[in-house]
C-alpha cells in the first residue's frame, strides 16, 4: 500500500469529476478512485487510483466476537492514509461500507466512533443480503448481460456470499459466516498444512453451505462465476501454466495435494502465486472446494466486477463501468 503519510509523497488532488469507493473488507480494506468521463457515446467511468492493504481485521475477532486494540489501531492506520485521498473528493461523491467482520464484532461501535473521526463520510454497515446484492450488481454491470441464469461466488475474509440471478436481477442471496481469514484462524494459524487440517476445515465448510444448497440447486444456473482473491490466486495459476482460465474441482484438488506436500505457510511455492495471497490460501480453497462439492458446480470463471464496482454503479447508475 502507498502510504502517503510516512513518505512525504505529494496528496493526489481530484476534483468533482472524480467518485470514490471505500470497501472495510474482513481481509483487505481497499480504495477505489475513479472519474467520470462524459463523451458523445454517453457517460463513462474509468479507474484512476487503487490502494490496498492486508488489515486481517477478521483475524484480530476474539472467542468472544471482539476485535482486538491490535486490529482496530490496524483498520485506523488504514483509514488515516486513504482519508489523504478523499480529502478532495466532494463528500456526495464518496461511499464507505463495512462488511463480515464488522458484523460480526460486538464491539463495531467502538471502531466506527473512532473512525467518523478519520473519514468525511459516516461508514455504511452493510448486512450480509445488501452485500450478496451488491457484489451481484457489479458482476453484472461489467459483463456482458446475458438471458441465462448466472451463480455468483465470492469468499471473503469473514463470509462467502452465494447469488444465483438471471440478467440483471438477484433471484436468491445468501452470505454465510465463513471466510478465509475467519477459517484461516480457526483450522490454520499454527503455519502447519496438515492433511487433516484441510479435511476438518472443509467439513466444517460443507456442513454451513449444506444448510442453503438445495434452494439453490433448485433453481439452477447456467454458468458459474467468481470475484474473489482466492478465485483470482486460482487463475493466475492457471494463467501462468499457460492453462485456460476456468477453475474444475480436479485443479482445485490438485493445488490441495500441492499444499499438503508444502508442509508449511512459509514454505508454499506455486508458479503464478503471489506472495501476498499465501496466508489464506488454504482456508480459502477449502472453502471454493466445498462450493464446488455441495453446489456440484462442474466450471467457475472469474468476473471482472465485484462489491466495489457494485458501489460505483450505486453512486453513478448511469455510466458505463470501463
Amino acid at each position: 500500500m502507498t502510504d502517503l503519510a510516512s513518505q512525504n509523497q505529494a496528496i493526489p488532488q481530484y476534483d468533482d469529476s472524480h467518485y470514490a469507493v471505500v470497501d472495510l473488507g474482513s481481509n483487505s480494506f481497499h480504495l477505489l478512485i475513479t472519474q467520470l468521463v462524459t463523451s458523445p457515446t454517453g457517460k463513462s467511468i474509468k479507474t484512476v487510483n487503487k490502494v490496498k492493504q492486508k488489515v486481517r481485521l477478521a483475524a484480530g475477532l476474539d472467542n468472544n466476537n471482539l476485535l482486538t486494540d491490535d486490529a482496530i489501531i490496524r483498520g485506523l492506520n488504514c483509514l488515516k492514509n486513504f482519508s489523504l485521498y478523499l480529502d478532495s473528493i466532494p463528500v456526495n461523491n464518496i461511499l464507505i461500507v463495512a462488511t463480515a467482520a464488522l458484523r460480526i464484532a460486538n464491539n463495531n461501535q467502538v471502531f466506527f466512533d473512532a473512525a467518523k473521526k478519520i473519514l468525511p463520510k459516516k461508514i455504511k454497515l452493510l448486512s450480509g443480503e445488501q452485500e450478496a446484492r451488491t457484489i451481484y450488481c457489479g458482476v453484472v454491470h461489467t459483463s456482458p448481460i446475458t438471458n441465462t441464469k448466472q451463480l455468483v461466488l465470492d469468499i471473503g475474509g469473514a463470509s462467502t456470499e452465494i447469488i444465483v440471478g438471471l440478467a440483471c436481477t438477484p433471484k436468491k442471496v445468501v452470505s454465510l459466516d465463513i471466510g478465509c481469514v475467519s477459517f484461516m484462524s480457526k483450522y490454520f494459524s499454527d503455519g502447519l498444512l496438515k492433511k487433516e487440517s484441510f479435511i476438518q476445515c472443509i467439513a466444517n465448510a460443507v456442513s454451513v453451505i449444506s444448510t442453503v444448497k438445495e434452494d439453490f440447486i433448485q433453481l439452477g444456473w447456467q454458468s458459474a462465476v467468481g470475484s474473489s482473491g482466492t478465485m483470482q490466486a486460482m487463475i493466475e495459476i492457471l494463467k501462468q501454466r499457460q492453462k485456460p482460465p476456468i477453475i474444475t474441482l480436479d485443479f482445485l484438488n490438485e493445488i490441495k495435494q500441492t499444499l499438503v506436500h508444502c508442509k508449511t505457510i512459509d514454505n508454499i511455492e506455486i508458479a503464478g502465486l503471489r506472495a501476498d495471497r499465501k496466508a489464506v490460501l488454504a482456508s480459502g480453497l477449502c472453502i471454493l472446494i466445498a462450493l464446488f462439492e455441495c453446489l456440484h458446480i462442474e466450471k467457475l470463471c472469474l468476473s471482472s466486477g465485484a462489491l466495489r464496482e457494485g458501489l460505483l454503479y450505486e453512486l453513478v447508475p448511469d455510466a458505463k463501468i470501463i
